[in-house]
């Protein structure tokens, strides 16, 4: 492996962040096993999914607040053909930063 491949890799890793490394982190500053913080982010992320399925707010203080909002009908086109597609009312998820993860600049 090349120190050029070493560098990219790394590049990669603090680019951007998956659930594994959400674990490798709860398990490093808890102190448990791997499996334990596996089954507490998972615990969380099904909390917070069954809390939007009922249409529910989640504030997080000094991370954010994540809520389910109503999304209009409306018009779209098919890129490829051109045509009109109607698109169904429905419901979306927005997420709002808290004023401390604002400011990380």
């Amino acid at each position: 492996m090349t120190r050029n491949t070493i560098v990219t890799r790394l590049n990669v890793i603090r680019t951007r962040m998956i659930k594994v490394d959400i674990v490798n982190e709860v398990s490093r500053v808890a102190e448990i096993t791997k499996v334990k913080a596996e089954l507490a982010v998972d615990a969380v992320f099904e909390a917070m999914r069954h809390s939007m399925q009922r249409g529910e707010r989640i504030e997080l203080r000094g991370f954010g607040v994540f809520q389910v909002k109503p999304r209009k009908r409306g018009i779209g086109r098919n890129p490829r053909t051109g045509k009109e597609v109607r698109i169904p009312p429905g419901r979306t998820i927005r997420f709002k930063p808290g004023k401390e993860l604002q400011n990380i600049g």
